[in-house]
């Protein structure tokens, strides 16, 4: 039996089918509920390590219920499925980690639950002050609080943790963690944003540690110098992320 507690909200409406049999098979151990409600008395009596919301099987956009999910377990990743038909601006405001939008198949869905797993003990974290990040883990640490974030939520702030006190212009950042120039919609740049300052802001309406530099793009500010512990013991300064840092431009090259 995979060590593994999945937290399966969902209803066998027949339309659709249910992804229960799949993740069984994968050798999950899993609890299914039905409703939002019995998904928190069901996480308060054990806390499940990923969460799968079903919403097209509930007949809505699930997007309350995720909310209350997300809110009250915010160390859990949350995979939210979508009707068919919900429009794309409403699967990027989705607070999961995941969003999904039906039809797709179970392989779809179970090589997203493997990506949000842990994988293992952490080889190295990076700290500064109060945030501690395992970046094999996409685990964050910062004021009392954890949470596991989506890949690319994590390559994200691992770009801020290698250029402290810099700011970094949109186009780089698109450019670094999502492999695109086009900054026609940096939409979802914004939305990861959030996502990070709710995971590493003391208080994240009023972010103090990523700023926003209007017209220009976001400044990672650390309280102490950030730094990198191993697993052997050594600890390492920022300038040691090499295949994270950015290259200034040419006009700054001979400077």
């Amino acid at each position: 039996m995979n060590k593994h507690h999945l937290l399966l909200i969902e209803r066998d409406s027949g339309k659709d089918g249910t992804f229960a049999a799949s993740l069984k098979r994968k050798g999950y151990r899993l609890t299914i509920v039905t409703s939002g409600r019995r998904a928190l008395a069901a996480a308060r009596q054990e806390v499940p390590t990923l969460i799968v919301l079903n919403a097209s099987s509930l007949g809505s956009s699930g997007a309350r219920i995720c909310g209350s999910l997300v809110k009250a377990l915010d160390a859990v990743p949350v995979i939210h499925v979508m009707p068919e038909g919900t429009e794309e601006n409403v699967r990027k405001d989705s607070p999961a980690d995941i969003a999904l939008v039906m039809p797709f198949t179970s392989r779809k869905l179970l090589n997203r639950v493997q990506r949000l797993l842990p994988v293992g003990e952490a080889e190295h974290t990076i700290e500064t002050g109060e945030i501690t990040f395992a970046p094999e883990l996409r685990l964050v640490s910062a004021y009392g609080r954890e949470k596991r974030l989506t890949p690319k939520a994590a390559k994200l702030l691992e770009v801020f943790l290698a250029h402290p006190d810099q700011t970094l212009e949109r186009s780089v950042i698109m450019q670094k963690v999502w492999n695109t120039d086009y900054v026609g919609d940096t939409r979802t740049l914004d939305v990861h944003v959030r996502w990070i300052r709710e995971a590493v802001e003391p208080e994240p309406g009023k972010p103090h540690h990523i700023v926003t530099v209007r017209g220009v793009g976001y400044r990672f500010i650390p309280d102490e110098p950030v730094h990198t512990n191993n697993s052997d013991g050594t600890s390492e300064d920022s300038s040691h992320l090499s295949s994270l840092m950015i290259e200034p431009p040419a006009s700054e090259a001979g400077d």
